[in-house]
């Protein structure tokens, strides 16, 4: 049990939520663009772009996170 609650640290937290906001971003923007044959809808973007740009960073911040928790535990 205590291997597991290793891993739910606020540094994979943040690593995590930005996996699931990337994957959520992409995954709404293949199934619009399969479903409805609008890739190139503004609406679309407008909504996908942010998603994806929130995961990215939010991914970024966890692993900035970590390299500064790592250099404070040296």
């Amino acid at each position: 049990m205590r291997g597991i609650l290793e891993y739910f640290t606020i540094i994979n937290l943040y690593r995590i939520t930005g996996i699931i906001l990337l994957v959520m971003g992409s995954g709404f923007y293949i199934f619009y663009g399969v479903e409805y044959g609008g890739w190139a809808d503004s609406g679309l973007t407008a909504f996908v772009a942010p998603v994806i740009a929130f995961g990215l960073l939010t991914i970024w911040l966890g692993n900035e996170k970590a390299k500064e928790t790592h250099l404070a535990k040296k």
